[in-house]
Formats: structure tokens, sequence, C-alpha cells
């Protein structure tokens, strides 16, 4: 109608309901009012008047749930339910809430525990070593991300191969065979993803439990600053999501009551923790400093950010205790500290 000027004199803006859009495609999603569903937890069902659908996966908070809403993904569908943990009560009356709008998950709080103790603990983040930790009684914690590079390398190998195949379908103009290849090249890749929030959170859960057992209160994360200003490679972009990993530590630390600080890392890995001079590094992360010692990089660069946090440094360090990230946990590296440090060894 606009197109051929018929429209009516008191319509003066054309503004069309829109849609959400995922990679120029429409995207599709059910959105369901707060109070229009029940979430049945014995026979694990979505219920929507006589409807009823069954759905995968724990409850793990307790509250007020909120909008529900279903998206589709590939061939399986997905439910998203945000609850406002700990909330019976509406926020202006008090009054206790209907009890069909109350999920029954396992936890109805965030955080679960206090610190036992007043210590300082610093985290070097990086690729090889995922985390290092030092801690303030001179503990050392390694968390290898061995597993997580040769994960990433494998997707990279398959993912290039798919792509090899696209340009061949392209050349023939296999429009079929093109969309199938990359209907599986966007498979790999969302795995992928996937597989790296894993790591980073198992790895978070660890480091924050052997934290709070060895009694810190206080962390301060290094934060890759000219990373985030995009001056990273391949490595520290695509292998490394930082983003997710700070994320990860931040929220579960939070979990056991322990602050957390971002320190920007400028120079911690440059300079030497003792003598603020300038370093050399050597192979296998070795760095010498020109006063005569020699030091972990990654341990040198966590002692560098707590130096900055506290403005004290550590003169005596343990022997390291070192860790292995997988997928099935995070295990203990054989030949690291057998010393039970505060009871870090049991987890």
């Amino acid at each position: 109608m606009k197109n051929k000027d018929s429209l009516p004199q008191f319509v003066n803006h054309i503004s069309p309901p829109g849609y959400w859009k995922d990679k120029g495609k429409r995207k599709l999603i059910l959105v369901i009012r707060q109070d229009r569903y029940e979430v049945d937890e014995e026979r694990h069902l979505l219920k929507d008047w006589k409807m009823e659908i069954p759905f995968a996966g724990r409850l793990r908070w307790f509250g007020t749930q909120g909008r529900l809403e279903i998206y589709i993904d590939g061939n399986k569908f997905y439910a998203q339910i945000p609850v406002d943990v700990g909330r019976v009560t509406a926020k202006k009356s008090k009054r206790p809430i209907k009890g069909s709008l109350i999920i029954h998950g396992e936890r109805d709080k965030i955080q679960i525990a206090l610190p036992k103790g007043n210590k300082v603990a610093s985290i070097d983040l990086g690729i090889n070593m995922l985390t290092t930790v030092t801690v303030d009684d001179g503990t050392v914690l390694f968390y290898r991300g061995s597993l997580v590079k040769s994960d990433y390398f494998y997707f990279q190998k398959k993912i290039g191969e798919l792509d090899r195949l696209k340009a061949e379908d392209e050349k023939i103009h296999e429009t079929e065979a093109r969309e199938e290849v990359l209907r599986e090249r966007e498979r790999l890749f969302k795995k992928l993803y996937r597989r790296l929030i894993h790591y980073y959170r198992t790895l978070a859960s660890h480091l924050a439990k052997s934290l709070w057992e060895l009694g810190v209160s206080t962390v301060y994360l290094g934060y890759p600053y000219f990373i985030s200003q995009d001056k990273g490679n391949k490595f520290t972009s695509n292998i490394w999501s930082y983003r997710k990993l700070i994320e990860a530590i931040v929220y579960k630390l939070y979990e056991y009551g322990i602050k957390v600080f971002l320190v920007v890392e400028y120079n911690t890995s440059r300079l030497c923790a003792f003598h603020d001079v300038e370093v050399s590094r050597k192979s296998r992360g070795v760095i010498n400093c020109p006063l005569g010692h020699k030091l972990h990089s990654d341990v040198n660069g966590a002692l560098n950010i707590m130096k900055l946090g506290i403005r004290k440094i550590v003169n005596v360090l343990k022997k390291p205790l070192s860790f292995l990230v997988s997928s099935n946990g995070v295990t203990l590296v054989k030949g690291s500290n057998t010393l039970d440090l505060g009871g870090t060894l049991a987890l």
C-alpha cells in the first residue's frame, strides 16, 4: 500500500513486527509467559493446559520461575527457564507465590560457603597452563591445558577437510552437497565450543574448591589487556577463550564467598617478580633472571599479579601441585607434590 500511495492519511510510519534472527535467518523460538506453564519435577514434564512436553536434564535452582523460551538448534529442542534463586514471595506485596510458579531445584542459594581463612591468591591465565595459581603461603597450583589444545586441533583438522569439500562442491555447482557440508561444519563448531566451555567449568569448579580448602578469601586474577584490544592470534583468540574462562572462575569463586579482583597483567611476564628487572624466556617456559636465578614463567607472572594486588611478594615457594584438565574431571599429575596442602589432594 505504501508503494502504491494508498495508505490512509493517519498512517505516518510503517513499522511491521520484527523477529529474531540468527546468521541472517529467522530464529524459531517460542516464548511462554511466566504464569502460563508448570514444571513437573517428578515426571520431568513441561505442562501448558492439556499439553505435556517431556524434558531431559536436572533442575539445579530452587526459586520463582521466569519466562520460558523454547528454541530449536538443528534437530534438537532446548528449553531455558530463568530462576529467581531462593525467592518464594512477591517482590512488592511480599505475599507467598503460587506453588505452581516455583521451581523445586537442588539449591536455593548461590553462595554455598564462607572462606575458611584470610589467605590471598593470584591467578595467571595461559594456553599450555590454563591457570597458574600462587598463594601467599607459598602454594603453587598448575592446571594443564594440553587436552584442550589437542581437542582444538582435532576439530580444526576436521573443519579444514570440510572446507576443502565445500570448495570442490562450489566448483561443480553441487548446491545440496555444499549445504550438507555447511551443516556438518556448523555442528563441529558448536561441538568444539561446548567442549571448551565444559573444560573451563570443570577447571573452575576444582580450582574454587581447592582455594577454599586452602583458606583463601581474596583472589587477584590476571586480565590479558593487550589480547582484549585485538592484539591476539589464533592461539590466544580461538583455543583460549579467556573471557569464558574468567567468567567461569569468577562465578565459581563467588559460590565459596571468595572475592575476585581483576588485575591488568601488563609486563607481568617480562619483569622478574623478585628484582623488577627484565628477564629472558628460555625453552620449556623457564625465565632466566640476570641476577642469577631461574623460575617458571607462569609462576613469575602469577607472583607479579599478586605483587600488583597486595604490594608484597612470596619469598618461599613450595613444590607445585600439577593437575590435568580433562573431559572426565581434573586429575593430579604424577610426580607433583604429594603433600596434603589443606586437603587439596583429597578433591
